[in-house]
């Protein structure tokens, strides 16, 4: 071999030595860059509304009072929501279901627990009511209530969820910017290690008149009319809302919402699984369920 072939060797080596250090600091700046908190904070708004379906746990307790409620969204060739929810109270605890979709809404009780006691003074018979599906007369009502999170015991959805085109879902978050409807600290996110995952803690002001404003442009964007008539001005003078948010900084997916000074919860799960339920066959109608609710008493 060649005294410059001995030569060429080590410079070969430092070359690819340069080389692997070059990619490795420009995978760190992508990082870095990639995980920046107003980044990751957006990038999750892109996706809650570019989602296929997701699941949500709420929870609210309060003066002897407490509303837990799952709702599973769907969104696709037929969009669905599911809700399981349990309101308990001192010696009442009550469990119903509902299925609604843009064309009609299924309502039903699971379970009723009660140690109140009928006019005749004995145990009241729900056997009635218990399992009989209902649908609403006049129409749908509950799906876009749901979506759109009036609902839900927050009062609404912290981050707009649907599946929106790419045109629409820019425009929205356009919007969302131009407005403030968010008002976020970036510098102050909180960065902790859950079960394996990163995740920031944003705490987030929401003004009113910009949150219903947006929502009201969300609900026509899909095709709802709910917030037709709403008038985001009617907000005006309210002061805003602080809304925790835990965001896994990766997967760029909400994980809980949190009323910073109040007792509510939102726990979002399962995103892109499809719900699986389909609406009853048969089904009495809502003034028959409330006929024989009538006559418990």
């Amino acid at each position: 071999m060649s005294v410059y072939g001995l030569k060429r060797k080590p410079l070969l080596l430092l070359y690819g030595l340069g080389i692997l250090l070059l990619i490795a600091a420009g995978g760190v700046w992508w990082m870095e860059g990639n995980l920046k908190p107003e980044k990751v904070f957006w990038d999750m708004v892109s996706q809650s509304l570019s989602t296929s379906s997701v699941t949500v746990q709420a929870a609210q307790n309060g003066n002897g009072t407490s509303v837990h409620q799952t709702i599973q969204f769907s969104f696709g060739p037929q969009n669905t929501s599911h809700s399981l929810a349990t309101l308990a109270q001192p010696g009442t605890n009550v469990v119903d279901e509902i299925i609604a979709t843009p064309d009609a809404d299924y309502t039903r009780y699971v379970s009723v627990k009660t140690d109140q006691k009928g006019s005749d003074g004995k145990t009241l018979d729900f056997s009635k009511i218990i399992g009989v599906w209902a649908k609403r007369d006049g129409g749908a009502q509950l799906f876009p209530q749901d979506v759109l999170g009036t609902g839900l015991p927050l009062g609404g959805v912290s981050v707009p969820i649907a599946n929106l085109s790419p045109p629409l879902r820019t425009h929205l978050m356009r919007q969302m910017k131009d407005q403030g409807v968010y008002k976020i600290s970036f510098k102050d996110t909180k960065k902790e290690h859950k079960n394996g995952r990163l995740v920031y803690i944003y705490t987030a002001k929401v003004q009113p008149v910009m949150y219903a404003n947006m929502m009201k442009s969300l609900s026509k964007s899909i095709g709802l009319h709910a917030l037709d008539q709403l008038d985001p001005n009617t907000f005006g003078g309210q002061p805003a809302f602080e809304v925790r948010l835990t965001v896994d900084a990766r997967a760029r997916q909400l994980l809980t919402a949190e009323g910073v000074g109040a007792d509510v919860q939102q726990t979002y799960t399962s995103y892109d699984m499809p719900v699986t339920v389909t609406p009853p066959a048969k089904a009495i109608s809502s003034a028959e369920l409330q006929k024989r609710l009538s006559e418990l008493r």
